[in-house]
């Protein structure tokens, strides 16, 4: 039986264990607690980074029997020790370990199959010419070839370079520009030409990319993992026998059997909070080569693992995608302590007791070592789509005095993100390599605006009608989660095909609804910010700010979910009276006017059809909140009374009692008043929405016929008159003058026909 010791030590022990030779000779004997043979366990590095004063130690022993003993005096207890040492023996802790270890890493060499891999052959100036120029591996150009990759991509080209000379690179680049590949092939292509690791021996931790989300780690993890596939075990590769032939090693040697397949040349993991934490563990103690994670979740399990702590401090890449998300005040606390791992530590440095008179490395010291330029191979990569504190700073905080434009509660404050970046990562090159390819303005040349300018109260209803007027994949953005809930089922209600993102959901509901959302063609994500960086859907067609974002650098990572890799894409801000001041900033930050963004044309008739639709259904979705309110309070106070034991009071009692009695009543009344809405909001939204001049019945009678753009397929699906068109080609141009609005004039004779063309029984 193991037990355990704590004391409060200044210095720590060796650890100490019994080779089983000496064990097996000891003599039971009985002995004082004091006097057991404890050894110390050594705790996880990160936990001391604060300072060693103060830490309790741990010691064990092994051995040692417990035995209880009842005397006159009481129970006493005693140590029996099953397998203790004479104490005129010395047990040979260093030989025989390091004997036994030997011994074990020579039976797994030999049990080992050799891995003898042929570089490939790819014809990479023919198949791949713009991609002929960089010194990337077969295998990856195989990949790149595969994926249809034909040619970098401005980012890529401009920071591989750099990348391949070993520099350190801070890159800038608009949303969808691949700014992933951009740092992920040097990666690739350093741990492909390294000799494939043995199943026998745990690969450390060579690359680590931070994420600020788990979306986008899952998503980094995945694009890294898609490359590999398809060329991770090729044809010319042979595994062999033996590792102790001589023979060397050809083609047409005896591949091992099925079931002992070689392990992967590269082993990539995304760590992730909201998931298994156990899983994650064992896929670390398993051995990876490029780690994805989140400071969250790699922090604790960091503070339990000083062996992966030491795979940080020995890392060869660091990755920062997002990096402007990550450093910003107040935000990711444990990204410091992990950034403090990497921080470079000069070699052989003296330690000092705490009597010691000199505790300072002198100036002369110092200059030395910086002359020396002590350099431990660490390369590191920071992407981002935006690197400025003007775009990070909050619009919606309001000013302290009309005159006071200052930002910064203090003038040293670093005045850029890249500032930041300098005091926090410890980059080995003196003179990283900064690529700014941002486009002007934040915004890309596919990506278009627009902008509707309605009370806050109408927002609900010029987005139905946005959604029903240019159908297709809409990420809606708000700011908060209330938000939310309270759209979710209001746009359910009207049967838009909606799903909820934000960081309350559980893990893997959150996965599901992006799943969702990327299968399903005409479909609506209600997100907050969490989905606004990095996440790479497919096909987004429109980006709405229901909502207002806070900073310039969020306005601008929400428009980049949709228009990626050269596509087309639409974004619409959506602008209450009270929020144009906010908007102002915000498009000031950014160096652009109010008027840039144009207006979108509205009608205004087939708007009040939708208004009373919206109308009933947030009737609807208030009536069915208030009931499930009332009895959740009833049923927590309830289930809180007996819990604590307690008697409720008799006035509450009495009114529930009287509750009670009324309930099948009120019941009744209430679900029937319900079901007569819903069955309302039903007959509304199956009737067609018709615009203005169209009859239902003679398609071809009327103001507008419509019977041609009905035989050719132009029309929408949901507005019948109304042509089909994509987001942003129904515009008002801010700068011009507005045309007043015209009032169609209709004859009375055409009115009587069109009143009388109308089926009052449907």
């Amino acid at each position: 039986m193991a037990s355990l010791n704590i004391s409060k030590r200044s210095s720590a022990k060796r650890k100490i264990s019994l080779p089983s030779s000496s064990r097996k000779k000891a003599k039971h004997q009985h002995r004082n607690a004091d006097e057991l043979p404890w050894k110390s366990v050594s705790r996880p590095s990160v936990a001391g980074m604060g300072g060693d004063e103060g830490i309790l130690e741990l010691e064990e022993v092994e051995g040692v029997e417990v035995i209880y003993e009842t005397t006159e005096g009481g129970r006493v207890v005693k140590f029996n020790v099953l397998d203790a040492p004479s104490e005129s023996e010395e047990p040979p802790v260093d030989d025989a370990s390091e004997e036994i270890e030997e011994q074990v890493r020579q039976e797994d060499q030999e049990d080992e199959p050799v891995i003898v891999e042929e570089t490939p052959t790819f014809d990479t100036e023919n198949l791949l010419p713009n991609w002929h120029k960089f010194p990337l591996h077969p295998k990856i150009m195989m990949a790149l070839h595969e994926k249809g990759f034909t040619s970098p991509t401005k980012i890529q080209a401009a920071a591989l370079p750099f990348a391949f000379a070993g520099r350190d690179v801070v890159g800038v680049a608009q949303t969808g520009s691949g700014k992933t590949l951009a740092y992920g092939l040097p990666i690739l292509h350093h741990l492909l030409s390294q000799p494939r690791p043995s199943r026998n021996r745990k690969r450390p931790v060579r690359a680590l990319v931070l994420c600020p989300t788990r979306e986008l780690a899952l998503q980094v993890s995945s694009h890294l993992n898609a490359l590999l596939t398809s060329v991770e075990f090729s044809p010319n590769t042979n595994v062999t026998g033996s590792g102790n032939s001589s023979q060397p090693s050809t083609s047409t040697q005896t591949p091992v059997p099925v079931g002992k397949k070689p392990p992967p040349h590269v082993s990539i993991a995304a760590i992730v909070g909201g998931m298994s934490a156990q899983k994650q563990r064992r896929i670390i103690d398993r051995g990876v080569d490029v780690l994805v994670a989140t400071p969250g979740r790699l922090w604790d399990i960091l503070e339990d693992d000083d062996e992966l702590a030491q795979d940080i401090r020995d890392l060869k890449f660091l990755v920062l995608d997002e990096a402007d998300r990550m450093i910003e005040a107040g935000h990711f606390a444990e990204l410091e302590n992990i950034l403090r791992l990497t921080l470079l530590e000069a070699k052989d440095e003296p330690i000092f007791d705490d009597n010691s008179e000199s505790k300072l490395v002198s100036q002369e010291d110092e200059e030395e070592d910086s002359k020396k330029g002590i350099k431990d191979g660490l390369q590191t990569f920071v992407f981002s789509a935006t690197l400025s504190k003007d775009l990070q700073r909050n619009v919606k905080k309001k000013f302290r005095s009309k005159g006071n434009k200052k930002h910064y509660k203090r003038d040293q404050q670093p005045a850029t993100t890249l500032d930041d970046l300098l005091l926090r990562l410890d980059f080995r090159d003196p003179d990283p390599e900064v690529i700014d390819l941002s486009p002007v303005g934040g915004v890309v040349s596919t990506l278009q605006e627009g902008k509707i300018e309605c009370l806050s109260g109408d927002k609900d209803v010029y987005l139905y009608y946005f959604l029903l007027r240019y159908p297709g994949k809409s990420l809606v953005f708000l700011s908060s989660i209330d938000g939310i809930r309270r759209l979710m089922p209001l746009v359910e209600l009207l049967n838009i095909n909606a799903f909820p993102l934000h960081s309350q959901l559980e893990q893997r509901q959150r996965l599901k609804n992006l799943d969702r959302f990327t299968n399903m063609p005409n479909s609506v994500l209600l997100a907050t910010d969490i989905a606004a960086r990095g996440l790479d859907i497919p096909a987004v067609d429109h980006v709405i700010h229901f909502q207002i974002p806070r900073s310039a650098d969020t306005y601008i990572h929400r428009n980049g979910r949709t228009a990626r890799a050269m596509r087309k894409g639409f974004s619409m801000i959506m602008v209450a009276p009270d929020e144009r001041r906010v908007v102002r900033a915000l498009l000031g930050n950014l160096g652009r006017d109010e008027a840039d963004i144009p207006e979108i044309t509205i009608d205004l008739n087939m708007l009040d059809k939708l208004k009373a639709r919206v109308q009933l259904a947030r009737k609807i979705e208030n009536t069915q909140h208030k009931i499930k309110k009332t009895n959740h309070d009833r049923n927590w106070m309830r289930e809180t009374a007996e819990t604590l034991g307690v008697d409720l009071d008799s006035d509450y009692m009495s009114e529930s009692d009287n509750e009670t009695k009324l309930s099948t009543q009120k019941r009744k009344a209430k679900d029937q008043k319900m079901q007569g809405m819903k069955a309302e909001l039903k007959h509304l939204l199956s009737q067609p929405l018709l615009a203005r001049g169209v009859i239902k019945n003679y398609i071809t009678s009327g103001s507008v016929s419509i019977v041609d753009d009905l035989i050719a397929g132009s029309l929408n699906d949901t507005m019948v008159g109304m042509k089909k068109a994509e987001a942003g080609s129904e515009m008002t141009i801010a700068k011009k003058k507005k045309t007043p609005l015209v009032v169609a004039t209709v004859k009375p004779e055409e009115f009587e026909e069109e009143w009388t063309g109308i089926d009052m029984a449907a």
